[in-house]
């Protein structure tokens, strides 16, 4: 499955279950002396992944005229492309991560990543750090790592790491500590940021897991006074609005922006944040069903939530980007799932809930932040 963000639970469902393999990066036509400089593009493009009959190819769209370019294409290895930052993408292949620079037409493999994870952030924006998280003696570990230098900067406990939209913060998701009262065992999960300019390390709450097998997945710091946490049990996957941040002990019971007709068990997945940290989409759906987007405006502070069906959604320059079949696009949420067997890129106004087809696209795909 084209996933942008591989973490340790691996059975939430997306809506496409796309079984797909990495490039073989010594097989790139583009990945010579000269490359193919992202930096010169419009920074406006899109980038997409396709996977059509073994053959992978990332391309460029414009989001105006739907016109496509090619960036590279090669033959497949188990594997996919996570993170882009300008002329650096960041790859998971099967033993470890590797660093591949378009403009130099090489690749390098990132220390210490063997059997690593990228997060929900790749790469910061004014320094030369990444972030991706491994296990150590059944522990996870996040890794701050200095591609230039190549070196490890901080290594810090937890996984699923997400950097704040000034970069100030790091989130992470802890490892869990069991808990023993009155006979009865439970699991707790602590919460952490770190703040690499003052390298400091704090755990701002712990999550009590319950009795029903509460999952943690993802974390995400929006601003000073909102974190985000997705959670799944047996029955749901959602996120919530974590109420602590000085390191008390709570349940997860505020659902964050919840629908109107709160009734079915919901899953939601594929969550975007802009870069300013002031707009957040996902894919919603009940079980068995098809998938719709979900837009969560903070600065209206409000949901919105479209008509349509789709997948994937990024949100670049305040326009939500998504994918989906056009012979689904427009159907119903209470409509029984069936695989897509085409793709579209779309553009979403979310406030009036209009959308707009880009460009038709080959194969499987998915959009690349």
């Amino acid at each position: 499955m084209f996933e942008k963000r591989m973490g340790r639970f691996r059975e939430i469902k997306a809506d496409l279950l796309l079984t797909v393999s990495l490039i073989c990066l010594s097989l790139f036509p583009f990945a010579s002396s000269s490359g193919v400089n992202l930096t010169q593009n419009n920074s406006s493009s899109i980038y997409i992944v396709q996977e059509d009959k073994g053959i992978l190819r990332l391309i460029s769209v414009s989001p105006n005229s739907g016109k496509t370019r090619l960036v590279y294409t090669g033959a497949l290895e188990k594997g996919l492309p996570v993170f882009r930052k300008q002329n650096l993408i960041l790859f998971k292949t099967s033993k470890e991560l590797l660093l591949f620079n378009l403009g130099l037409g090489k690749s390098e493999t990132i220390l210490g990543s063997q059997d690593a994870f990228p997060g929900n952030s790749g790469f910061f924006k004014e320094k030369p750090w990444l972030l991706f998280s491994r296990k150590s003696n059944h522990r996870w570990e996040t890794i701050l790592y200095d591609y230039e230098k190549r070196k490890e900067e901080k290594v810090l406990p937890g996984t699923q790491p997400f950097l704040s939209a000034d970069h100030r913060y790091v989130f992470l998701i802890g490892n869990e500590v069991r808990y023993s009262e009155h006979g009865e065992d439970s699991l707790r999960v602590p919460i952490h940021r770190y703040e690499p300019e003052t390298d400091s390390l704090v755990t701002i709450a712990w999550v009590e897991s319950g009795k029903e097998k509460l999952q943690l997945l993802d974390v995400y710091g929006l601003s000073d006074d909102l974190i985000v946490v997705r959670a799944a049990t047996e029955k749901e996957n959602r996120l919530y609005h974590l109420t602590a941040s000085q390191g008390e002990l709570v349940k997860l019971d505020k659902v964050f922006y919840p629908s109107k007709t709160n009734e079915d068990p919901k899953e939601q997945f594929n969550v975007s944040v802009s870069s300013d940290g002031k707009t957040l989409a996902f894919t919603e759906r009940s079980e068995g069903k098809f998938g719709y987007l979900v837009v969560i405006d903070l600065v209206l502070k409000q949901r919105f939530e479209s008509a349509y069906l789709g997948s994937f959604p990024v949100i670049k320059n305040g326009v939500v980007y998504f994918l989906c079949d056009p012979k689904f696009v427009k159907g119903t949420k209470d409509a029984e799932y069936k695989p897509y067997s085409s793709y579209t890129l779309y553009s979403l106004d979310y406030k009036k809930d209009r959308i707009r087809a880009i460009t038709p696209l080959s194969g499987k795909a998915e959009v690349l932040e």
